[in-house]
């Protein structure tokens, strides 16, 4: 028995501790003039946090440290009738790059149809294979998300797998929720660009066909070759990103209001400002043209780098 108590102490205290791969947190803003008990929001709060965090979303194992950091802050802005809410939501994560303190932005969504019906305690059920509620559908769908975009940034089309269970989440939902609860049919609005809002079923269907292979290819090569080699060489580190978005101009040439391509810009602006604005003078001249054919939106944010010193 004493030689049995020993070696569970020694696997609590050598062995590492594995966890869930999110590390999530909710933040909800609502009006308080609406007859409803501001606590409401609270017990949401932590039950979005519970079904994020508390699920075992992969077969990987995670170490704490590994925790994917990402958050919702969701903005209630009607509650039409009793339960029923409407709002947008903005869900960002990001990934550690090697061999720094520097956490890269790799989502930075703003959802405008984060509607969902939500009684105070109540059970947040999921299921993969079914649909059984509009807000764990959305808060599955956006896990889903999340951790594809982690794992194509490690790997060649590593995110394949989650980016498929996300478009599950959005198939499961029914003809009669989709027409309740915009943001799951291919045809709502969000499936171009505006204003940054996007479309869930575009989404994951732009990772997922083949025509956008070579965004898929420049998404790896930027974060891989390109950021977690910026401690080691981070001039070759840039070029590597230049490839990377000189790819991305080849399927932004016949693709130029391509969802993932507009939200990758709406992540990695100010990124790519930062990183250029290191580089010597003939690369930036060459990048801010680059850069404001691809992102024409922040053209004059872009110039910034011909500027700075």
């Amino acid at each position: 028995m004493r030689k049995l108590f020993i070696l569970s102490i020694f696997i609590a205290f050598v062995l590492p501790a594995f966890a869930q791969e999110l590390n999530c947190t909710v933040l909800i803003n609502a009006p308080k003039n609406q007859n409803v008990d501001p606590q409401v929001f609270k017990n949401l709060e932590q039950a979005m946090m519970e079904f994020m965090n508390g699920r075992k979303w992969t077969s990987d194992n995670f170490k704490d440290a590994e925790r994917i950091k990402c958050s919702i802050s969701l903005n209630i802005t009607d509650i039409p009738t009793e339960g029923e809410y409407r709002g947008t939501a903005i869900i960002q994560s990001q990934r550690p790059v090697y061999n720094s303190n520097y956490n890269s932005l790799l989502t930075n969504f703003q959802d405008k149809s984060f509607d969902f019906s939500y009684a105070d305690l109540q059970s947040l059920d999921y299921n993969d294979n079914g649909y059984t509620t509009e807000l764990t559908s959305l808060l599955a769908y956006y896990a889903y998300v999340i951790l594809g975009y982690d794992y194509e940034s490690f790997s060649k089309e590593g995110g394949t797998t989650y980016f498929q269970k996300g478009q599950t989440v959005a198939s499961n939902v029914p003809p009669s929720e989709k027409s309740k609860y915009k943001g799951w049919s291919q045809f709502d609005a969000g499936g171009l660009v505006s204003g940054g809002t996007v479309n869930r079923f575009v989404l994951t269907d732009n990772w997922l066909n083949p025509r956008y292979k070579d965004f898929r290819a420049a998404f790896f090569t930027y974060h891989f070759n390109g950021l977690d080699r910026m401690y080691t060489d981070a001039s070759q580190a840039r070029s590597a990103i230049t490839t990377a978005l000189t790819l991305m101009q080849n399927v932004n040439a016949d693709n130029p209001s391509l969802l993932i391509l507009r939200n990758f810009f709406i992540a990695k602006n100010s990124e790519l400002i930062n990183l250029y604005s290191k580089s010597d003078m003939s690369e930036r001249s060459i990048i801010v043209q680059l850069l404001s054919q691809l992102d024409p939106i922040n053209g004059d944010k872009y110039k910034q780098i011909g500027k700075n010193q």
